[in-house]
């Protein structure tokens, strides 16, 4: 469940919500008046960008999880965890 998160869902909302809490802290600014001019509003905002930023990082993480992933060679076996003499032996790949 959090591979998934992490490898799908983050990358691609991430972008959207740096850009909403950037986006808060700016009319937090205006409210208070340390800035003059507005922000977008909500239907202004660059869902295109954002959408195109997201959809990057995206395959950024599945390119690097492809490269450096690891795993097993193919034709291996799967050797679960096992008790021996007692002792916990963990999972391996022969």
């Amino acid at each position: 469940m959090f591979r998934l998160f992490f490898t799908f869902v983050l990358p691609l909302i991430a972008p959207t919500g740096l850009y909403l809490a950037w986006n808060w802290i700016q009319l937090r600014r205006i409210a208070s008046g340390k800035r003059a001019e507005p922000t977008p509003t909500f239907a202004e905002m660059p869902w295109l960008v954002l959408a195109g930023a997201g959809v990057s990082m995206l395959v950024v993480t599945l390119l690097a999880f492809a490269v450096m992933g690891g795993g097993a060679e193919p034709g291996s076996t799967y050797v679960p965890p096992h008790m021996e003499n007692g002792k916990l032996v963990p999972a391996e790949t022969r």
